[in-house]
């Protein structure tokens, strides 16, 4: 008889959202759902969810207020799930001069899905990682993590579209699962 493992739950959830927006435009996901079905039969000690605010400045079109106080709220709901941690990172903001564009960019992020992985695996506390990313600047954090004995899976967007994990990263994982094939069970049902 084999008895369940104690896991925990990684999420990038900028990952996600990109995965969501790039292959599923129409659907939202049910956090709780999503934590549910990736944990399966596994007993789950917490579920780390890794994300950003949007930039806010005092130039900030109110739309974009909107949206920021749109994501605390939504982080703050987050918070009341079951084992559930948010964790966030910062927005960066870099002017490319010479096309005279904008963008942002994710930063600790990955730093702090690392040290979670590592106090996890250092602690003893689980045996299985569970982990939603296509970032390759996670695998030797992962590699780590294995050579500690714990098992990892990754949940990841299909290779068919621009959502696709990083190769290395997808080979180096214990087990793999697309996230696209749950994808109808973790969605959110307007009332």
């Amino acid at each position: 008889m084999q008895f369940p493992s104690r896991c925990a739950i990684l999420l990038d959830a900028g990952y996600i959202e990109y995965i969501t927006r790039q292959e599923f435009p129409n659907i939202q996901i049910n956090y709780d759902k999503l934590v549910k079905e990736v944990s399966g039969d596994n007993l789950l000690f917490r579920t780390f969810y890794y994300n950003c605010l949007p930039n806010l400045d005092f130039s900030t079109p109110e739309d974009e207020k909107n949206l920021y106080e749109g994501k605390m709220n939504f982080f703050e709901a987050l918070k009341f799930l079951p084992r559930f941690e948010v964790r966030l990172g910062a927005l960066s903001r870099y002017e490319d001069q010479d096309n005279n564009a904008l963008s942002f960019h994710q930063k600790r992020v990955d730093i702090l899905m690392v040290v979670d992985m590592m106090q996890l695996a250092l602690s003893k506390q689980i045996d299985h990682l569970i982990i939603a990313t296509g970032d390759g600047d996670l695998i030797p954090a992962i590699q780590a993590v294995k050579q500690a004995g714990i098992l990892v899976t990754l949940w990841h967007g299909s290779f068919r579209g621009k959502a696709a994990p990083n190769r290395e990263l997808f080979q180096i994982c214990d087990e793999r699962y697309e996230l696209g094939r749950i994808m109808n069970k973790i969605q959110k049902h307007n009332r």
